[in-house]
């Protein structure tokens, strides 16, 4: 599906091509000939293609294992063969299965992933290395019943899972492209920027997969039925095992690549005097300077119609017998810590800031923070 970058607001949709000696090539669409060809490229079809721009590609973004990448613009001829001329076949996949899941974790390796979509959690907001960002989390099972979360990033919630969503009730097979696999919940897998998604594929292993929901249909609707009333991922999350839980001394000397781990430890707010929100983008949830409730253009995002709205932000200490740290809480998470949201402390703060310098005073006891400590 078309997606942006995090840089640019500019359009872009890439695609493998494969010839009959098996050679791959990664192609991109770019803006308003995304649309010129989306009823023209249809996947599993073979075409003539002529006139594409030959480019080189950076290592960084390459998906296929070709130096070059073609670039298909307006100019660019896409002829369908029929069948009856075309020497070429599906290519094979290598699923990986989710009980191997173990081998891959926190690798560079990516995967190919296929599985049965039973569940899906609300989209939600998380707190990462890069700051705020938007997930949303969806339940996979494969044909030996083994539950396993997609955690789908940012553009991919607005885009495939949409999609995929939307379909939710027929229990569709979701075939997924270049997905890693990490350690939260024991292993699960994450998208990242060249991952690719196919609902209902027409492939051998997708049609033996629906074959066996079917003849799994009891076992896979009290696994659905069980998962629905867990509410969130979050709350199913499974107890570490002691190994893997650290302590604060030692997070200074996790490797770079290590960018989650397990952490025991007390929380607590190690000073009152902060704000406790700040006015964001309702979209990408960065800081601006507009008026609540007021549209505008995210210059962050490129939405052109980003309404300015508070959002909770809180600054808290992780201690344990080791020593401490400070993190910071935002949205959700900061408002289910305080037991208050972002707007009720944007009007407390803001009836108080000019009447006296003991506004931050007045907040603490709305949100009970000698209670906290």
């Amino acid at each position: 599906m078309p997606r942006s970058s995090q840089r640019s607001p500019v359009k872009y949709q890439r695609m493998i091509l494969r010839d009959s000696e098996g050679t791959k090539v990664q192609a991109t669409i770019f803006e308003s000939d995304i649309d010129k060809f989306s009823d023209v490229l249809t996947l599993y079809k073979t075409y003539y293609i002529s006139n594409a721009v030959v480019k080189t590609i950076l290592p960084q973004h390459r998906i296929a294992k070709n130096d070059y990448q073609w670039h298909i613009n307006s100019k660019t001829v896409v002829e369908e063969v029929t069948e009856e001329y075309s020497s070429i076949s599906v290519p094979p996949y290598n699923f990986v299965s989710f009980s191997e899941f173990s081998k891959y974790i926190n690798s560079d390796a990516y995967v190919d992933i296929i599985g049965v979509l039973i569940h899906a959690y609300p989209p939600r907001e998380i707190l990462t290395v890069n700051g705020p960002q938007r997930i949303q989390e969806l339940l996979l099972v494969d044909q030996q019943l083994i539950p396993k979360i997609l955690t789908m990033w940012d553009q991919f919630i607005e885009n495939e899972c949409a999609a995929i969503v939307k379909n939710i009730k027929t229990k569709p097979i979701i075939a997924a492209y270049r997905i890693r696999i990490i350690s939260f919940n024991g292993g699960s897998m994450s998208t990242k920027g060249s991952s690719t998604f196919i609902i209902n594929p027409d492939i051998p292993e997708a049609t033996r997969l629906k074959s066996w929901c079917i003849d799994n249909k009891a076992e896979l609707e009290q696994l659905t039925l069980k998962m629905s009333y867990v509410g969130s991922s979050s709350s199913a999350i499974k107890a570490p095992p002691s190994h893997e839980i650290i302590e604060v001394k030692d997070i200074q000397s996790l490797e770079e690549k290590q960018t989650t781990f397990w952490l025991q430890a007390k929380i607590s707010i190690p000073h009152s005097n902060q704000k406790y929100w700040y006015m964001a983008c309702n979209k990408c949830y960065r800081r601006t300077n507009i008026d609540y409730k007021q549209t505008f253009d995210c210059v962050h995002c490129a939405e052109k119609q980003a309404t300015a709205m508070p959002r909770c932000l809180l600054e808290v200490q992780l201690s344990d017998k080791t020593g401490a740290l400070i993190a910071t809480l935002f949205g959700e998470n900061a408002e289910n810590f305080i037991c208050c949201s972002a707007e009720t402390l944007m009007q407390n703060s803001t009836e108080v800031f000019h009447i006296s310098n003991l506004c931050y005073l007045f907040i603490s006891k709305i949100i009970g923070i000698s209670s906290l400590l």
